[in-house]
């Protein structure tokens, strides 16, 4: 029996993993790109070094999940990090959470008191009224308070995903971690330097994320195969069952057969598996699918620059919509020993609908990056080398009302019996790399005893992870 594995990103490779730890069957794993991990890989630049897409950190409060992941790895090949996040507004570089007297000291006391008043009357509402927010603004002036939330959390999200009142309160309920008021005096006075919302620090692999990678596919090697530079292009349907999966692969088309015990999984964009079955769904569902699928595109700025370090951070946050990305980090504050010669930085640029940064040149972003950076006060550094990675519709938009839409279109894919939709993608699901795993791990977890386990208590299970930012 064999399970094929659609897409090598974490959740694919988790699956893998699981596979072999648990000695479930062989499988076979087809990726179109010419290298494993998807948006969570480690990539090289020319003689600069090495960095991944993006910062990726490894954490979970599940600790068993981040033990096994750890596991993947001799001990001395992790690094422990400490996580520091800041907030740039108003010219002033803010800790994240901001403590009451840093808010106080960028905004004035008249501002800083209509927060504290408005903060009081979210917290007095909450204990008057048993009514659920449905929106992302919503959920969040619930909890901070309209001051708070319009200087805090508007411009960012804006910036990210458009208009507060449009998103889903799911959004905010799984990227938006609040700390109780109690944590903040007591980390602002140096009596408590815990967290219930937020990790303080992480784990980070010597060499980066693809180590992670490169383990399970050697560990693999002798219970299935990886086919890369195969790009799916087709499905074979016969009652209700995958029985053949069509690649293309140099040019041409590949067969691939599924025998009659052998699974399917897939995590590959619900935007390219729905049009692949669409002539086996309900004839509505590639418009369900538009109304209830958003993905924005990211465009990651990396700048190789003359200075060993830039950041005191491990991110630094934007919401000056005046600066045209959203976040900044460093390769240095994960492992500084990847870059040679000087540091790389990464800024985040979101591309959305109603802002259309991928529709400028090269030229003009990098431009407009080395502006903002000038614009938050970093001017002691000079640029040897940039490059600009674009990750078209990757990035997942809640709108308001979606979930039941996104259920359906869920709910018609798995009535395939020996097929499943999983992941950041193939489930539309905002989570990161550990989450992703997890997924991976809870599938194959689910596929031992699928006799019993109802595969929709393996959906619920997955479908919210607090990001804890």
């Amino acid at each position: 029996m064999t399970i094929f594995v659609l897409g090598a990103g974490p959740s694919g490779l988790a699956i893998v993993d699981g596979i072999i730890d648990d000695k479930v069957d062989d499988f076979i794993v087809l990726e179109k790109s010419k290298s494993i991990g998807g948006l969570a890989q480690t990539v090289h630049w020319d003689k600069i070094g090495y960095h991944d897409l993006g910062p990726h950190k490894i954490f979970s409060q599940d600790k068993k999940l981040t033990k096994r992941v750890e596991d993947l790895l001799p001990s001395q090949k992790w690094l422990t990090r400490e996580k520091i996040s800041s907030v740039f507004m108003n010219k002033y570089f803010l800790p994240y959470p901001p403590s009451p007297f840093s808010l106080g000291k960028v905004f004035g006391i008249k501002i800083f008191i209509n927060m504290c008043i408005g903060y009081g009357i979210a917290m007095l509402k909450n204990l008057l009224s048993k009514a659920k927010p449905d929106t992302f603004e919503e959920d969040l002036i619930r909890r901070l308070g309209s001051p708070l939330y319009n200087v805090l959390f508007k411009p960012i999200a804006v910036k990210l995903w458009g208009d507060p009142k449009t998103l889903d309160v799911k959004l905010s309920q799984g990227r938006v971690q609040t700390p109780s008021l109690i944590e903040v005096f007591s980390k602002s006075l140096g009596f408590n330097k815990n967290s219930e919302f937020e990790a303080l620090t992480f784990r980070y692999p010597i060499n980066g994320l693809s180590e992670i990678w490169k383990s399970i596919e050697i560990k693999s090697k002798n219970h299935g195969k990886f086919l890369l530079e195969h790009n799916i292009s087709g499905f074979k349907v016969a009652n209700n069952r995958i029985i053949e999966i069509k690649s293309t692969y140099d040019g041409n088309e590949v067969t691939h057969k599924v025998n009659e015990n052998d699974f399917v999984v897939t995590s590959l964009p619900l935007g390219i598996t729905i049009p692949l079955l669409l002539d086996n769904l309900e004839s509505n569902t590639q418009n369900l699918l538009d109304e209830v699928v958003h993905l924005n595109d990211l465009l990651l700025i990396f700048l190789h620059i003359d200075k060993p370090k830039f950041l005191d951070e491990s991110w630094v946050f934007v919401p000056d919509p005046s600066i045209v990305f959203h976040r900044i980090s460093e390769q240095e504050s994960f492992d500084p020993n990847m870059i040679n010669n000087g540091s790389v930085v990464c800024c985040e640029i979101m591309s959305s609908k109603d802002r259309k940064m991928i529709d400028k040149s090269d030229e003009e972003l990098f431009k407009l990056t080395e502006e903002g950076l000038k614009n938050m006060g970093y001017s002691d550094f000079n640029i040897k080398s940039q490059r600009i990675i674009k990750l078209p519709k990757s990035y997942p938009v809640f709108k308001k009302g979606y979930e039941p839409g996104l259920k359906e279109i869920l709910k018609r894919l798995d009535k395939f019996q020996n097929f499943k939709t999983i992941g950041r993608q193939g489930a539309f699901n905002y989570i990161g790399t550990l989450d992703a795993m997890d997924i991976g791990y809870g599938f194959i977890n689910w596929y031992k005893q699928r006799k019993l386990l109802p595969w929709q208590d393996e959906r619920n299970r997955t479908s919210l992870y607090p990001v804890l930012d």
